[in-house]
């Protein structure tokens, strides 16, 4: 069995038991934070009801793969909600309606996996800054914790979340995300391997202390930071092609 199968399995199990069971952004001006409404579920209906996100071996129309633990249920766009707590001032649950109305920011990243494969696209969403300056955070607030619809998790310093190439995204291409990759939130930080871009992302808590994530709890010998290593590129973009990089942001294709 390979690590990637291992893995998936391993949080596949733990899911099943805690269950029990082109476009043009048009987006409205900032908003208010609204308070919390009654509960409601991010993921609606049965397992059997709704498409599993699926991982593939080769790219998709995106010219990307699908890398996914644990095949669970797309979300509900219009029941999902973000949630933001911990070291905060503010307490916020964010719809995506909501989510949309903050300042729009495209950027083409190139995002690269550990796997020696990457791809470039435009993504299309907004900074980590926008939401902290609803949530207001408190001075001992130095880390977030991601947590993901598909039980998987992620650690990041607080000066990671608002690095300049760090973003929050909702699309990509001039569409909106795919569940597959990662709707309706994802992280995009293309300074660290993929396994630092969180997607289906459903709760951020800011936290005074660090951890390694999923990733690095499950596979000792990948880094908790995820910072891109020197080496070797195989861009899905550039069939045929493998290129040397230095490490870091891979910037010149």
């Amino acid at each position: 069995m390979n690590r990637r199968r291992f893995v998936r399995l391993a949080v596949q199990a733990a899911a099943a038991a805690s269950w029990a069971g082109a476009g043009k952004m048009i987006w409205g001006e900032p908003g208010p934070a609204r308070s919390a409404p009654p509960a409601r579920s991010s993921v609606e209906g049965s397992a059997s009801d709704r498409k599993l996100i699926i991982p593939t071996d080769t790219p998709d129309r995106f010219r990307l793969k699908v890398m996914e633990f644990n095949p669970v249920p797309a979300p509900d766009s219009a029941a999902w909600e973000l949630e933001v707590g911990g070291l905060v001032s503010r307490s916020l649950k964010l719809g995506l309606a909501e989510l949309k109305r903050l300042p729009a920011v495209n950027q083409s990243s190139r995002l690269k996996w550990v796997q020696c494969w990457s791809g470039r696209r435009l993504w299309y969403g907004f900074r980590a800054g926008e939401l902290l300056r609803l949530a207001a955070p408190r001075p001992a607030a130095s880390w977030v914790r991601i947590d993901c619809a598909d039980l998987c998790y992620d650690y990041l310093k607080m000066e990671e979340l608002v690095h300049p190439r760090t973003l929050f995204a909702l699309g990509m291409k001039g569409e909106p995300l795919t569940p597959e990759h990662g709707a309706p939130l994802r992280l995009v930080i293309p300074f660290k391997y993929g396994y630092k871009s969180s997607k289906l992302i459903t709760k951020i808590t800011l936290i005074d202390h660090g951890g390694q994530g999923v990733v690095a709890d499950t596979w000792p010998y990948y880094s908790a930071t995820g910072d891109i290593e020197p080496g070797v590129d195989h861009p899905f973009d550039l069939p045929g092609v493998a290129k040397k990089i230095n490490g870091g942001e891979i910037l010149d294709y």
